[in-house]
């Protein structure tokens, strides 16, 4: 018979001694955690029966109960954003020139530019009903009832989504909303006065150091930051609360700074402790734990919207998102300035002193960038160019909330309604993205990637040489072997001869070469079956054709296609592009990469070009075109490449990995260069760009066609490698690809042009001279490729050879290059495959036009880079440099809002309300601070000490405001009912993370593995996915931390969501907090909560046996860091008894039973103080 549980999940039905207490079979359940705020009582879930009913006993110590915010004290910064960026644009492009103060008398007598015209209405009154779209006819005449608004045509769907959104929220208008709150809103119809608006906001001043104030009370504070919290207080007429008692500091403190739970023995030892510097001593170990750098990485992770995929259908992957969250750990681990992690952030590919990992193998500021790929892009969109604007400005939105706590994004469309901030700003601070394409970079440190560099290509230059050597003496029985081949076998005496002519035959055995190719050899074998006497004339008449197809290809390739780039000479520097396989300049003709394996020293010899595989096919490499406009019908360019390497067309800079309209790209499988050729039609008119890239550094990955239900994921090959290659590129109208113009026969009929030693010859009278030509052509091109004045006709002559094996290749036969040549696969094996992480990459983007109204379609002026006129009016006229400068006067010292932004997000993160309770919003809209002079003093404080994370972290935990207690007085919940002033601690619950890890700790199932790819996302079988399905993680996240699980756009983690996990959409320095009845149905039904108490209820089970009574007390320490109270002991004991008693055995056994300890477990875990701070 199963235990009885405490909490029953579905079909149980609890009894006790025969007499049943509660049915949760099929019917409905008492949630527990579902208790009105105001009581806020704590419960284990135990049942008593009652009056011969069933009852719940609710147990557990009262909290004090944490008032909300006092309605309408501030503004809704959030709603009034909405409205500013959603709202008002549409109003004023679609309605303003009808109805508002624009025209003398507005249609219908309407007025749509303030909320009061929209209450009031027309002459057939109001036109909004705030809280009920449906009853508001602004929003039946969107949708053509009973005529349709605006006349001209209606509104796209998401802009009437919009507008119903806004009325259903109330129909909020930040003028409006500061008038109420006793603020004086701006005349809309005044001009924008910027150095006004700088002067009278707060936000905007030099942050002032003062000195901490006087206090009546010198004995209470701890720090200087308790003075001014004091302060605050004495002028309220309040007193502190009392210090919070050990037990529920060292919970708190290692919540806040950990993000788990304490250990029984964690607390125990500082209780007793009584050493001054105790406390101080916990903070320092709690700051040390590699922990604390999981938990505050998440903080920010919240800012920076971190998703693992784009979104939208089918829900792409960013590929190796997981490295930034891993880079953002190991950096708050490090304690890395604060300046320095926003430089990375904004230009960390571009600073000149890349920060490198402990190990010195990782280029760390590398990473920073990563935060601009984390976007949601739409599928295919209809216009990529408005897609890309949408996306730009989320880039500008996030940035300069994260860190500037503006909402710069409000001025897309005009200038800011409140703030300091012109149009012509937002379009400066646009500019200086605009030209930060989406790439995957290689994160390693320099030394890391250029492993074995100089040795690999030391050793290539010695095999160069002896190959030259080898083929110089081959070079010169070339000749004879062609002849040989000609011949009848001869006796194997001559095996000499024997082995030449048979690679000569099987050269020929293969497919017969092209004669139109212009090869050496299909011209041989056209000619060596002439009679001797019609030689002559064969020879003229083949030379004679030749002349008039190189005139006829020339004169076609200029009639019929525009050369776009050249990447063999002065193109090649105008290319975007990073990697190691690179090299500063276009190769040379003639370059070759050394086999990694088999008999093959090589494959062959390559024309000049660019190429990323020279030394090792482990070499990333990224090639990338200057940005054009598609103006014609094909688009064709000369490639190689192969293991997936890829070239894509980017559209407006379109990163998502999706087939159709939006994915032109080609997949190279050869290692010898040819034309490929793409059908542009479709995409005539817009902005472009040409990507080369090796398999993992493309922009697109390949899909993965087995994994096309959920996700669409890199399909790539173990090893690691890859290269590409490539040389021309051509624009035309013309369904064909150029015509070749240079050919290894033209070696034979004029000589290279490129050499002037290569003069043209006595034309050959018989075929055995043909073959001497040919050989003596072989030769001059051996030399002038061991001399390395390769012409590009000597390169594609010698090439031929070479894959005919009249040069051989086989390290049987080259006996003297086998011993350098192994030296050199050995060396190029330990050549590392580089890590990845998503980044950007700037190209020589020009100046944008300010957008008029905020329309894409609207160019206005040309506004050059910059930053934010009331902070840095400076320009940013080099291309190539404008994140620098831009990181630059975000971290300025005498910017007055970053480090004032930087301080409020820590308090709010350790008091569960900023100084400045709108933490991502410092302008007109956002709260004042509370205590402004205490906000200034740590940022100045925070600027002193190197803008250093832990140290303000460990200054704001030592003061004496942090270690009070929750409890509020009377008078303070009279005089400050929302705690502004921080008479006590706030009340605050878990975040989603915290609840999950709390679990796993608790439980024994935690793994404390740190970093590296994340946990799938467990999908419900609903979804069509089995627990052994790739695609579908685990229940328990393997027990790994919450940071370490999957993040996705479409497939978010139920039990994390229910807690309130931000969507990642924009930056959200303050989680929403709800209270709602799926939480505590969460808590009693999610498999993940059901599992880790089974898991925690088998270890106990399992474990040294004890006293029942001192089980629980273990029980209650490890998941509240406290003794259970007797009405709690007396619950659990009656519990027991009455289990024992319907069982018939001794309670003592019970140790044993790991289901009644799970159901204990359970019931800890559904107890509202297991999910709060206290």
């Amino acid at each position: 018979m199963p235990a009885t549980p405490l909490c029953a999940p579905p079909h149980f039905s609890i009894r006790a001694g025969g007499r049943g207490l509660l049915r949760a079979g099929g019917g409905s359940r008492l949630p527990l955690n579902a208790m009105p705020r105001t009581t806020m009582r704590l419960s284990l879930c135990l049942l008593a029966l009652v009056a011969s009913s069933t009852a719940f006993v609710w147990l557990g110590r009262p909290v004090a109960a944490q008032a909300p915010p006092a309605a309408g004290q501030a503004p809704d910064a959030a709603q009034a954003e909405f409205f500013e960026s959603a709202i008002r644009p549409l109003l004023a492009d679609n309605c303003h020139a009808c109805h508002s103060a624009q025209i003398g008398t507005p249609f219908g007598g309407l007025r749509l530019d303030s909320r009061e015209g929209l209450l009031a209405g027309g002459d057939s009154g109001p036109v909004i009903v705030p809280g009920r779209p449906d009853e508001s006819p602004l929003v039946q005449r969107l949708h053509g009832r009973p005529m349709l608004m605006p006349p001209l045509g209606p509104l796209a769907a998401d802009d009437i989504a919009a507008i119903t959104r806004w009325v259903e929220m109330g129909a909020p208008w930040p003028e409006a909303t500061l008038a109420a709150a006793g603020a004086d809103p701006p005349d809309p119809s005044a001009p924008f006065d910027l150095p006004e608006r700088r002067r009278a906001h707060w936000a905007w001043q030099p942050v002032q150091a003062g000195e901490p104030p006087a206090v009546d009370d010198d004995a209470w504070p701890a720090t200087p930051v308790d003075r001014f919290v004091l302060a605050a207080l004495d002028e309220a007429g309040l007193a502190p609360a009392p210090d919070a008692d050990r037990a529920a500091l060292v919970r708190r403190l290692s919540f806040d700074l950990r993000g788990l739970p304490s250990t029984p023995a964690e607390t125990a030892r500082f209780a007793g402790d009584g050493s001054p510097s105790a406390y101080a001593d916990l903070v320092d170990r709690f700051l040390e734990s590699p922990h604390f750098g999981e938990r505050w990485a998440r903080h920010w992770m919240d800012l920076f919207r971190y998703s693992e995929s784009h979104g939208s259908e089918g829900d792409p992957d960013i590929p190796f998102a997981w490295r930034y969250r891993d880079y953002l750990i190991r950096a708050f681990n490090d304690d890395v300035p604060y300046d320095r992690l926003i430089r990375e952030h904004l230009a960390g590919d571009l600073l000149p002193d890349p920060r490198l990992a402990a190990d010195g193998r990782t280029n760390e500021s590398m990473i920073g960038p990563a935060n601009f790929r984390l976007i949601e892009h739409g599928f295919q969109p209809v216009d990529p160019w408005e897609d890309r604007v949408k996306w730009i400005d989320n880039q500008v939105d996030v940035a300069s909330k994260a860190f500037l706590g503006l909402t710069v994004s409000c001025a897309r469309c005009h200038d800011h309604k409140f703030d300091a901030i012109s149009q012509k700003d937002y379009y400066s601070f646009f500019g200086t993205l605009y030209g930060a394409r989406p790439t995957v970079r290689a994160v390693d440190s320099q030394a890391v990637l250029e492993t074995n560099l100089d040795a690999l290509a030391a050793l290539k230059a010695d095999i160069r040489g002896l190959l030259a050597a080898a083929w110089s003496a081959a070079a010169e029985s070339v000749g004879d072997e062609l002849l040989a081949a000609l011949e009848p076998a001869a006796d194997e005496a001559d095996g000499a001869e024997d082995a030449a002519a048979d690679r000569v035959d099987e050269a020929e055995a293969g497919p017969a070469p092209d004669p139109a190719s212009g090869s050496v050899l299909a011209a041989w074998q056209a000619l060596a079956e002439v009679d001797a006497a019609d030689f002559p004339g064969a020879w003229r008449e083949l030379r004679a054709d030749w002349d008039a197809e190189i005139a006829h290809r020339e004169r076609y390739n200029a009639e019929h296609f525009e050369p776009k780039w050249d990447l063999t000479g002065p193109d090649y520097a105008a290319m975007v592009g990073h990697g190691t396989g690179l090299t500063a300049t276009p190769s040379k003709p003639g370059e070759f990469a050394v086999e990694q394996r088999g008999d093959l020293l090589l494959t062959g010899i390559y024309p000049g070009g660019a190429y990323t595989h020279l030394l090792s096919t482990k070499h990333p490499g990224v090639i990338q075109t200057p940005s054009f406009e598609v103006d014609s019908d094909y688009i064709s360019f000369r490639v190689m490449g192969g293991d997936l390497s890829f070239v894509n067309l980017i559209i407006e800079n379109y990163a998502v990995p999706r087939g159709g309209i939006y994915h032109l790209r080609h997949s190279p499988k050869t290692d010898e260069m040819g034309w490929v050729q793409w059908d542009t039609e479709f995409w005539k008119g817009f902005n472009a760009y040409i990507e080369f890239a090796t398999q993992d550094d493309a922009t697109r990955f390949q899909l993965d066609p087995e994994d096309s239900r959920l996700r669409h994921r890199p399909m790539r090959r173990g090893d690691g490698r890859s290269f590409i290659g490539a040389s021309r590129i051509v624009f035309h109208d013309e369904k064909r690809t150029p015509k070749e113009t240079v050919l290894p026969i033209l070696s034979l009929l004029v000589g290279d042009a490129e050499d002037a030693a290569s003069a043209a010859p006595a034309e050959p009278a018989s075929r055995e001279e043909l073959a001497a030509l040919i050989a003596h052509r072989a030769g001059e091109a051996v030399a002038a490729w061991r001399d390395d004045r390769l012409g590009e006709q000597q390169a594609v002559l010698l090439d031929e050879l070479v894959r005919a094996d009249l040069l051989t290749r086989s390290l049987e036969e080259l006996v003297d290059l086998r011993a350098p040549v192994a030296e050199y696969r050995l060396l190029e094996r330990d050549v590392p495959v580089a890590r990845r992480a998503p980044g950007v990459i700037d190209e020589a983007a020009p100046d944008q036009p300010l957008l008029v109204r905020g329309n894409h379609r609207i160019l206005g002026d040309v506004v050059p880079r910059g930053f934010l006129t009331a902070v840095d009016s400076r320009q940013y006229p080099e291309p190539g440099l404008v994140r620098l400068h831009l990181a630059e006067a975000v971290t300025a010292p005498d910017n007055p809002l970053t480090a004032r932004v930087a301080v409020n997000r820590v308090w709010r993160y350790l008091f569960g309300y900023g100084i400045v309770r709108t933490v991502d919003n410092f302008g007109r809209l956002g709260d004042p601070p509370s205590h402004p002079a205490l906000l200034d003093h740590l940022a100045a404080g925070f600027v002193d000490d190197g803008y250093s994370m832990k140290r303000l972290v460990r200054r704001l935990v030592l003061s004496r405001a942090y270690r009070m207690s929750s409890q509020a007085s009377a008078r303070a919940a009279e005089v400050d009912p929302s705690n502004r002033l921080l008479q006590h601690a706030n009340l605050r619950r878990l975040d989603a993370e915290a609840i999950r890890d709390a679990m796993l700790s608790i439980s024994g199932r935690f793994d404390p593995t740190m970093y590296g790819p994340s946990v799938p996302v467990h999908y419900a079988a609903r979804r069509g996915l089995t627990q052994g399905d790739p695609n579908n993680g685990p229940v328990d996240g393997d027990g790994r931390r919450s940071i370490y699980q999957e993040i996705r756009r479409n497939a978010h983690n139920p039990f994390l969501e229910v807690f309130d996990l931000p969507k990642p959409a924009t930056t959200r320095g303050q989680r929403d907090t709800t209270n709602v009845p799926a939480q505590s149905l969460a808590l009693l039904n999610s498999p993940f909560v059901i599992g880790q108490a089974a898991e925690w209820g088998r270890r106990l089970a399992e474990g040294e046996a004890t006293s029942v009574d001192g089980r629980v007390t273990h029980m209650f320490a490890k998941a509240l860091a406290r003794p259970p109270s007797e009405v709690e002991r007396a619950r659990v004991a009656d519990y027991l008894n009455a289990v024992a008693t319907e069982r018939g055995v001794d309670r003592s056994l019970l140790l044993y039973d790991a289901a009644v300890w799970q159901d204990v477990a359970h019931s800890l875990f559904n107890l509202k103080e297991f999910i709060f701070i206290p």
